[in-house]
Parts: structure tokens; sequence; C-alpha cells
């Protein structure tokens, strides 16, 4: 979910800067919520269910790739709780908040847990899921977040997409 659609005054253009709010995100914004809220319950109850066992740690490539693949998401989301106090957005606000602790979660999971891939593939189909429906909102609405290009916002999408994409697919690898 992105942040709040941008609101200007009627002076000149100038932008007003609104206190905590819940904006209207529509039908396909709480559907790309909905499904994102599934992968967080995957990743807390993925850590529930662990035993962490430090003599089994996992090994190869395929498990720091999707570690690697995580961990970039991880980083671009807890970048982005800098946007979402700039629109205080109320809903946004707590989704970047939790979307990052689902993401460390899956990613202590992804490198601790000698096989996660049930966990890594309910997570990542989910969030997956979620940026298409975010990429279809994106195209099909007038959402904007302040000047950022349209374009911007969907080639970010998009590249959150293929990275769940190949999280996915790299966890089914031999």
């Amino acid at each position: 979910m992105g942040a709040a659609p941008h609101l200007e005054s009627t002076r000149a253009g100038a932008a007003l800067t609104p206190g905590w709010h819940v904006a209207r995100w529509g039908p396909l914004g709480w559907l790309e919520t909905c499904l994102k809220a599934g992968a967080f319950v995957v990743a807390f109850a993925a850590v529930a269910a662990t035993t962490w066992d430090a003599h089994e740690l996992p090994s190869g490539w395929v498990r720091w790739t999707v570690a690697a693949t995580l961990a970039a998401a991880t980083l671009g989301l807890a970048l982005a709780i800098v946007d979402r106090i700039i629109e205080r957005e109320i809903v946004a606000m707590v989704f970047v908040v939790m979307n990052v602790g689902a993401h460390v979660a899956m990613l202590a999971v992804a490198t601790t847990v000698p096989v996660a891939t049930g966990w890594l593939t309910a997570f990542g189909v989910l969030m997956l899921a979620g940026e298409v429906v975010k990429l279809v909102f994106l195209t099909t609405t007038g959402f904007r977040v302040r000047e950022i290009a349209r374009s911007t916002l969907i080639v970010l999408t998009t590249l959150y997409a293929a990275l769940y994409l190949v999280m996915v697919i790299a966890a089914h690898l031999p």
C-alpha cells in the first residue's frame, strides 16, 4: 500500500500537511492490504513454529539467494517508514511497520531453518499477489505519492514483485 494521496490547497498549489488520517483506499487498496496481511500472518506463524537449532543452520547458494531477496525487500520497506511519516496516513504507517516486521521474521526463518520452503512459498505468493493487485491499483486509479511520477511507483512495485517471484522460485530449487 502506498502513501496517502497528495493534498493541495486552493492557494497557488501549496501543499497541505494533513494531520494523521485514514485515506480512502478503495477495494483494490484493501485487497492488497488483506493479501499482504495474510503474508504477515504466515511470517509470524513461521517464527512461532520454528525450533531454533544452531547446529542445523542452512547452507547453499539457494538459501542465501532467498535471504538476499528478503534483505533487499526489508531495506526498501524500512526506508518507506520515512515516507509514511511524511504522509501521516495511519493505515499505511501501521502497515509498513508490520511489513518490515514480517520481512525480518521471514529473513530469520530463511537463514536459520533447514527446511522453510512451505513458509517461504506461502509468504512469497501472498506478497506477490499483493504486488500484482497494487500494479492494477496504480494503473487504474489516480493514485499519487506527492510529486513522484506514477511510472516510478510502477517500476518500484514491479521490482518488489520480481523479488518475491525470485524468492518463491529459489525456495524450490535443489
